[in-house]
This record gives structure tokens, sequence and C-alpha cells, in this order.
């Protein structure tokens, strides 16, 4: 990890304390290094949307295992003071593809248990998305989760809340040979695994016939499992619905190429957060 020099002193009072932060990101974004180091990442995703924005800051970059249905993937993931950007790994520091843009207004950051698999990890949850990533170290997690809250909270302003509809966190595809629903009918060739779009349970297709519209993940009504199908349909009248989940986390196929630790490197100073 590399390290971060101190270049402000941060007041007692929190009042005080979220000005001077708010005032080191805005000039932050101000800076001619800023500019060169967004139009640097633009340069190298392939087919992407522009990253360049009066007011954004590039406050951090990195590479993260995302866990995804099948296997974890190597993803080179961006944190400006508004948005998260990731996208898969082509060429180690030069070359990325599949961008994706998640706004930092919309994402809630959700601590999961150490496992032997994915240590250092964390889930990032999104309306549209919800995956774990993990990183190399407990000290580059816990650097990743600082800058995180903190921009979350400066896009924000302050006013960030944890109840909007987020996307479920599909569990991955070699947690359960087994369908989740009705615990009788087992995987094979010909007996596919699905997953519910609204719990993100691993189910098979006799389990998952229905579709319901989740609005915060497609226009058209997507596959969820038979439980779900009725606790939805039951509670369709009332759009109250506070903590929704969701999503797939699978980004397409993957290339062979090894996986290389690469130390996270952030832009602004993260003492007396």
């Amino acid at each position: 990890m590399n390290s971060i020099n101190s270049n402000s002193s941060i007041q007692s009072s929190s009042s005080s304390s979220l000005s001077v932060k708010e005032d080191g990101l805005s000039q932050l974004s101000r800076s001619i290094e800023n500019a060169k180091r967004i139009k640097n990442v633009q340069d190298k995703f392939v087919n992407s949307q522009s990253l360049s924005k009066e007011g954004r800051a590039l406050v951090g970059e990195g590479i993260l295992m995302k866990v995804c249905r099948k296997k974890p993937k190597q993803r080179a993931f961006f944190l400006f003071n508004d948005i998260l950007v990731y996208g898969r790994v082509v060429i180690n520091g030069r070359k990325y593809s599949q961008q994706k843009i998640i706004p930092l207004n919309d994402i809630q950051i959700s601590n999961v248990m150490n496992s032997e698999e994915n240590p250092y990890s964390w889930l990032i949850k999104s309306p549209k998305k919800s995956f774990v990533v993990r990183a190399n170290s407990d000290r580059e997690r816990q650097e990743w989760l600082t800058h995180l809250d903190r921009c979350i909270r400066f896009a924000s302003e302050g006013n960030h809340t944890q109840h909007n509809t987020v996307a479920a966190h599909w569990v991955p595809d070699d947690q359960s040979d087994t369908c989740m629903h009705c615990h009788t009918t087992k995987f094979s060739t010909y007996n596919r695994k699905h997953h519910c779009r609204n719990c993100g349970s691993i189910v098979c297709a006799g389990c998952s016939k229905k579709r319901f519209l989740l609005s915060h993940l497609d226009a058209k009504p997507v596959r969820v499992c038979d439980s779900c199908f009725l606790k939805l349909s039951k509670s369709s009248t009332n759009n109250s619905r506070s903590s929704q989940r969701d999503s797939s986390d699978s980004d397409g196929e993957e290339n062979n190429a090894q996986y290389l630790p690469t130390p996270a490197t952030f832009y602004e100073n993260i003492e007396n957060f």
C-alpha cells in the first residue's frame, strides 16, 4: 500500500472537520494533477464513457478481486468523489474494458465475514448490482472502506441513508449443488443453476418459473423464486418495501491472465478522517 502523506490538519470539532475534508476534495478536483490522472484513466478504458466533469476528483485506484457467481475475477477500481468506476483488466496498469459506473449516492457498504476463500472482503450494494470484493491485506481493506465512506458522505452532502432499494447479492455457484428452494433438485449439465433476482438464492428452473417486475433492476419482469414471488405479490399493492436486494454480478468471460497483487493508490490523506 502506498504511503499517504499528511497535507492538512483536521480541527477537533465535527462541523469544522467536515468542512476541512470537503475543502480537501474540492481542492483536489481543481488540481492539474487530478485532471491528468482522470485523463489517464479515461484513455486506458476501451469504448468508455467520459469521466471528465467539473468538480470531479479521482481519490484512489487499485486492483481488487470481485467475487462473481462462477469465480473471483480481477477488476480495476477507481474511486472518485461522486462515482465508483471499475472494469476488466486487459493489460495490468495499461488497458481496461467493460467499464461500469455506479453513482456513490446509490452505494451502500456492508462488512462481510472473512473466510479462507475471501479474506479482507466487503459487500458493495447498489440498485442495479451488488457484489463482494476483496483486497490484498486488512490494511488495504481498511483504507478502501475509509475512503469509500468519506466519499459517499461527501457525494450525498451528509444526507446519505441506508434505505434505498438495492440489488441482491447472488450466492456464488459453488456454494450449493442443490436447489436452495426445494432442497431436492440436484444440479447437473441438464439441470442448470438459476438465481432469484430478489433474494439471490441458487434455484432450479422448476422453482423459478415466475417473473416479477423489480423496477430498480429492469423495465421488464425478472426471474424470481416461488417464495419471493408470493411475498412480492402480496406486497405489490404497497410499495413501501424498504430494503430490496439484487442482481447478477457476472461480468462476462474472463481471460486466464495471472493475478498480480498491486498496491492501491490514494491521492488524499486519510489521517484524522
